[in-house]
């Protein structure tokens, strides 16, 4: 699909709906904390903005998010080439509601003769939908809108690899938005494709593998319930700018990563992510949560929460970002605890000092057999010899240009020598981080 853009669009007279994820999402260290963060919103001016967003699932009650974007990668840039991705594998999402055994997303912008590329990718492999009722092998999605010499253009498209909708099995590739229902079960949308020119954006492109609408309660969730599977999003737009000063903040569950020489490759990328738009929550708590995390031998957590909460007004920021998570052990048993909670807080009103406040709380911790009390003090560490170093309630002043703090509720990090099976093992679990950006 090709239009050229209407002059008024083109001369930039266009509003934004600011998004959950309106925010370039990426693997960067912010005082030694590597994690995934929102970075400042574009500028108001009238130079495109691509921003992109995928994930694996997407799970919605009643027009509310009940599980938002699993393993989800953000993008929103002014350049080209730029790219994030995220993995994760052994996802529960909602007790059940779906397993899946693997996720990538991955969202790119690309120079194209004339203009540039915007692209989302989402692909999930070993999923099995509500007991058993869909199944797939892999399923892949991309979306892309693109800029060139004035005119905007989008794409859409699925391939499903051993997909299976009750006992009809999906071909390699489908039409367009071919509909199939189970009467009095589910209706299915097999390769979503939609978007759209003006409203929100320049120009939308929207692409999902499976969009699956309960026809009776199943599975804990309510007839009605929208699950999504590969969700994607690109889109090309016109920021509009903020109104004091902008929030930023996220919070996640677990990551692991091992570290190779200076490098720390991921093995599991930050689950139930949770990223807060720079322009606020509008009064609403936005919530990720996952049924269940595993990761063999290493990682296991149970009842993943992670919440964003803001408010942005011309004299006031107030952000609160928080990870939960149930009973969670970690390296078969070594480290074990019952819940933790993880907050951080920040508030700028006018020109007063910016208030910082991180806090962790962690219920029935056990490291090696040794019960920890809930209330130690921040940076607590404790080593387990010739296995791991296990920092308690780790809290970080955030660098310049940011203006805000950071807290891992349990940081692991094995020691020199460790054994072979988690030598450079690092885990993180209960991470948040809430700031705005620091004024000279």
């Amino acid at each position: 699909m090709s239009l050229t853009l209407p002059r008024a669009l083109r001369r930039g007279i266009l509003g934004v709906v600011t998004a959950l994820l309106a925010a370039l999402v990426t693997v960067v260290d912010i005082g030694g904390l590597t994690t995934s963060v929102a970075h400042a919103a574009a500028p108001a001016g009238t130079e495109p903005v691509y921003h992109a967003v995928s994930g694996g699932t997407r799970i919605n009650v009643a027009g509310v998010v009940k599980s938002d974007l699993t393993a989800a990668s953000s993008l929103r840039v002014e350049t080209a080439p730029r790219a994030v991705e995220n993995k994760t594998a052994n996802v529960d999402v909602l007790n059940g509601v779906a397993h899946v055994e693997a996720i990538q997303s991955r969202n790119s912008t690309r120079k194209v003769l004339g203009g540039i590329e915007v692209s989302s990718y989402a692909r999930i492999a070993g999923v099995s939908l509500l007991n058993g009722l869909i199944k797939a092998d892999a399923i892949e999605t991309t979306a892309t809108a693109t800029i060139r010499n004035g005119e905007v253009s989008r794409t859409g498209k699925t391939r499903f690899v051993g997909v299976k909708i009750g006992n009809q099995k999906i071909p390699f590739n489908v039409p367009k938005n071919t509909g199939i229902t189970i009467p009095g079960v589910l209706s299915v949308v097999v390769n979503d494709v939609r978007g759209q020119v003006g409203g929100d954006a320049l120009i939308k492109s929207q692409a999902t593998g499976l969009r699956i609408v309960l026809l009776k309660p199943q599975a804990g969730l309510s007839a009605g319930a929208s699950i999504e599977l590969t969700p994607t999003m690109a889109r090309i737009l016109i920021p509009e700018p903020i109104e004091g000063s902008p929030a930023f903040g996220y919070a996640y569950s677990t990551q692991v990563g091992v570290h190779v020489g200076d490098a720390l490759n991921i093995r599991s990328a930050p689950t139930a992510v949770v990223i807060c738009p720079a322009g606020g929550t509008n009064g609403v708590e936005l919530d990720n949560s996952t049924a269940k995390v595993l990761l063999p031998g290493v990682v296991k957590a149970n009842v993943l929460s992670n919440t964003a909460n803001a408010t942005v007004t011309s004299d006031l920021t107030d952000a609160t970002m928080s990870a939960r998570i149930g009973a969670v052990n970690l390296l078969n048993g070594l480290i074990t605890l019952n819940a933790v909670t993880a907050e951080a807080h920040v508030v700028k009103s006018g020109t007063d000092p910016t208030v910082k406040e991180a806090t962790a709380k962690i219920v029935g911790l056990t490291i090696a057999g040794k019960s920890i009390p809930i209330g130690v003090e921040p940076n607590t560490t404790i080593e387990v010899p010739g296995l791991v170093k296990v920092i308690i309630n780790e809290q970080t002043d955030l660098p310049f240009p940011y203006d805000g703090i950071a807290v891992r509720a349990l940081h692991i990090q094995a020691l020199p020598g460790a054994p072979k099976d988690i030598a450079g093992i690092d885990i993180e679990v209960g991470v948040a981080g809430a700031w705005v950006l620091r004024t000279p």
